[in-house]
């Protein structure tokens, strides 16, 4: 969920506790988050986190991406990415940890990617980036964030890049989960995974926390 700047954390925190299946959420990832949102929401649903800031929004908050997880987190670190925004100069970067769940060690990666009119070739380095530091024995990941991609041809070429390292599109078929102006593009955020069956999926278009949506998916375990 890109939570644009976190700005509704109040709202957002009230929909978590309201809307299903939100409430039911083991993983959450969090995108364009400063600590003190990320502290808050945490704390009121009862999640661990860990938390990176990637660069300083325009109101002078760190900006970065988090991981919320109800089961235990370790080996944290910040994934910097190649490239900087064309025009602000911010820096991409994803968070990366590992949740225990039983017996499982799920790698998890909370990300967002440059904006869609950046050069491609530079949009495809920072995929490349997250792809590259999967071990390729990791046997159960989940990458998900805001990869800004606003043109149905743009979320297929993602899928592809991400298909040939093992991961796949969990949360394809979903439909627009960005707005602005009143308008809907394709599908902007995602989430792929390793080593998991998807269940169920969804987009909940409802929510107003942002100019994002909550994108959803109920994984099974292989």
């Amino acid at each position: 969920y890109n939570l644009r700047y976190g700005e509704a954390t109040a709202e957002a925190v009230a929909a978590w506790r309201e809307t299903g299946p939100l409430p039911a959420a083991d993983i959450v990832l969090l995108q364009e988050m400063d600590e003190a949102s990320v502290e808050t929401i945490a704390r009121e649903l009862g999640y661990n986190y860990v938390y990176y800031p990637a660069s300083v929004a325009e109101d002078g908050d760190d900006f970065g991406n988090a991981i919320l997880a109800r089961r235990p987190i370790s080996d944290p670190a910040k994934l910097i990415l190649p490239g900087r925004h064309p025009l602000s100069g911010q820096q991409r970067t994803a968070t990366r940890a590992v949740v225990h769940v039983g017996d499982t060690e799920v790698l998890v990666y909370s990300t967002h990617i440059e904006i869609a009119l950046a050069p491609p070739s530079l949009r495809e380095a920072q995929f490349a980036a997250i792809l590259d530091d999967i071990p390729d024995d990791a046997t159960h990941v989940i990458v998900g964030g805001d990869f800004n991609t606003i043109t149905g041809r743009g979320v297929n070429a993602l899928a592809e890049q991400f298909a040939a390292a093992d991961l796949a599109h969990a949360s394809a078929e979903l439909g627009p989960t960005f707005t602005r102006f009143g308008l809907r593009p394709s599908a902007t955020d995602h989430i792929f995974s390793r080593g998991f069956e998807r269940i169920d999926a969804g987009v909940l278009g409802g929510i107003s926390a942002s100019d994002h949506f909550p994108v959803w998916v109920r994984l099974g375990v292989r």
